[in-house]
């Protein structure tokens, strides 16, 4: 999640992207007690829904919202059924970037002040591991989220999980509420905020063209706006949260 100049002066709900892993079926059977047990593979459509709903964090938001699943599955079918042009986002995509529109990032808003504080430490010890295993991972992680974990660190894998398990204690946290929005900063605040913490104008400069920024540079522009938190006062600290962790 990237907060950028344009986000704090006109806040935007950009869709995630997140990418379809093609899936291998493999047809087998099993013997059990002497009786043989056929295993029916799943459909390439039923295998592309059964990852999503797998998904950390994604998964929850599912399973309790069905019309999303229906959405999603209507979104495959019509790209087997008809595929984009090559470079353009799948109808798929932009399913599951509503799903975080929809369903994710409202439960975040309304999340309890420790939980979203405990994403934004989460997410600052990720950050801090992958800058140092591979700042270009950083990077990634600071533009998308991360995509390739398996290519993480032993170290990097265990933060990542981490922060996995609070993400989805925000989002309970957001559920048991129905969603009721707890207080969040606005943009001029986030922005007097982060000056609070030591962010300068040329930080705010390149969070304006963080697309285009070297790998160290991007990532430490990320570890100061998650490393923000701890510095500012304690009334200050989720209403930062939940705006870093809603755009």
């Amino acid at each position: 999640m990237t907060i950028t100049v344009s986000a704090l002066q006109e806040p935007k709900r950009n869709l995630v992207l997140i990418a379809i892993v093609a899936v291998l079926l493999v047809i087998s059977a099993i013997f059990a007690t002497g009786i043989r047990i056929e295993i029916v593979p799943l459909s390439p459509l039923d295998r592309a829904v059964a990852d999503f709903k797998a998904t950390p964090l994604v998964g929850l938001a599912i399973a309790d919202n069905p019309d999303a699943e229906k959405a999603i599955r209507q979104a495959l079918a019509d790209d087997q059924r008809q595929p984009v042009a090559p470079g353009v986002p799948s109808r798929a995509t932009y399913a599951i970037g509503s799903v975080s529109r929809d369903y994710i990032r409202p439960m975040l808003a309304a999340a309890d002040d420790a939980s979203v504080i405990a994403v934004m430490g989460a997410r600052f010890a990720l950050a801090t591991q992958l800058r140092k295993d591979d700042p270009q991972t950083c990077r990634d992680f600071a533009m998308n989220a991360a995509q390739r974990v398996e290519r993480f660190s032993p170290e990097g894998r265990a933060l990542f999980n981490d922060y996995i398990v609070k993400m989805e204690a925000a989002y309970r946290s957001g559920r048991s509420t129905k969603g009721k929005p707890m207080p969040m900063a606005t943009p001029p605040e986030i922005v007097q905020m982060l000056g609070q913490t030591g962010f300068t104008r040329d930080d705010l400069d390149a969070l304006n063209r963080f697309a285009s920024l070297p790998s160290l540079r991007a990532c430490d522009i990320d570890l100061k706006i998650d490393g923000a938190p701890p510095r500012l006062p304690p009334e200050k600290r989720a209403p930062f949260a939940r705006f870093v962790l809603t755009h």
